[in-house]
């Protein structure tokens, strides 16, 4: 069609040589037009649209061709603590269902951040995700005013497990139950030491938490992580430890350590016999810890839902399922965006418990 005619058409244009811009459609004017025919506005709209394509295509070659490579697991805390055990357990059942391996790779100290600011500043693809706890995603960032990353450098992945605390003693601690160990520690005030997976951790805060509650007077050891914080325990460098089930509960079942109460509404199934802190007379005195995989942000939506779906698959069965039934989880079946909104509540949660017991770090 000559342009004249077109120009008659569209004879409401704001510029009397201009066809209208708002019914004007620059995709038929190009393909029947010389270059210097084309309008200034559809120029604008065609160049926009080559750019959009450019951006759009990494990231849909990435979701095509992944998992191209060994993927990187990061933890960051010492070998040997409950988020190693759950880190290799999910490798080892992922490793199967993305057809490349997945490699565990731990870098603790810094409460987390040295791990977290690697991941946060890795390529955006899914070769490098991060399984880390409350402590790292909820607690730290409420501690600390300068870290080097943000929450908002991570997206959620998936739910590994929500895992309720235990209270362990080492047996040189002359209890047999909860009350006894109330009255063995306030009888003896500043004697008892607790180890902790570092200062401002979760097990810091929880432990904290009960002093407050409860009226305790107990000093705090830091680790870089539940394997030291625990091998001190069983030692009997450290008197108490409260944090989630592996791998203390291991040594507590082995006859290495005593379990004297689990700090959530409802016992666990491996050690029934032991109380909850609500049956005890602390209703709503719990403490957990959360345990999330996570990719740094920009990751491709579709390389989420692969690494989504091969996860909750590892969690359907095998030695995975077996460990979080044996530690008392909670369920991990959510999908990212139920996980974002999870670590959200937990975020403002634990920024709550900081304000209330008056911790400050930095």
């Amino acid at each position: 069609m000559p342009l004249t005619n077109r120009r008659e058409i569209h004879s409401s244009g704001t510029h009397p040589n201009w066809p209208d811009q708002a019914n004007f459609r620059c995709v038929d004017l190009a393909l029947d037009e010389k270059p210097s025919m084309i309008f200034p506005w559809c120029k604008a709209q065609m160049v926009l649209a080559a750019l959009l394509a450019l951006l759009a295509a990494p990231a849909v070659t990435i979701a095509q061709s992944f998992p191209a490579r060994a993927v990187r697991l990061v933890v960051p805390f010492a070998p040997g603590g409950g988020a190693d055990i759950y880190a290799r357990l999910l490798a080892q059942a992922m490793s199967g269902s993305l057809g490349q391996s997945v490699v565990v790779e731990n870098d603790g100290g810094g409460a987390g951040t040295i791990a977290l600011e690697k991941v946060a500043r890795a390529a955006k693809d899914g070769h490098t995700l991060l399984l880390t706890t409350s402590t790292s995603i909820s607690a730290v960032p409420n501690l600390y005013k300068k870290l080097p990353y943000r929450v908002e450098d991570f997206t959620p992945v998936a739910l590994i497990g929500k895992f309720p605390f235990h209270l362990f003693v080492h047996p040189s601690v002359p209890v047999q139950d909860f009350r006894e160990f109330v009255a063995y520690a306030k009888a003896n005030p500043g004697k008892l030491s607790y180890a902790t997976a570092g200062r401002g951790s979760i097990p810091h805060l929880v432990t904290e938490m009960v002093k407050a509650t409860i009226g305790l007077d107990m000093f705090d050891v830091a680790y870089k992580g539940a394997g030291p914080a625990v091998n001190d325990l069983v030692a009997g460098r450290v008197q108490v430890y409260m944090d989630v089930a592996s791998p203390a509960l291991t040594h507590a079942l082995a006859g290495k350590l005593k379990v004297l109460a689990v700090l959530d509404e409802k016992r666990v199934p491996q050690i029934p016999n032991v109380p909850t802190l609500s049956e005890l007379g602390y209703p709503g005195l719990v403490g957990y810890n959360r345990y999330s995989l996570l990719a740094p942000a920009g990751t491709p939506r579709a390389v989420i839902e692969t690494i989504n779906k091969a996860a909750l698959q590892a969690m359907e069965g095998g030695a995975l399922r077996e460990r979080q039934a044996a530690d008392g989880a909670s369920p991990g079946a959510v999908t990212p965006e139920q996980l974002a909104a999870l670590l959200k509540a937990d975020f403002e949660m634990w920024g709550g418990v900081i304000r209330r017991l008056g911790i400050a770090l930095d």
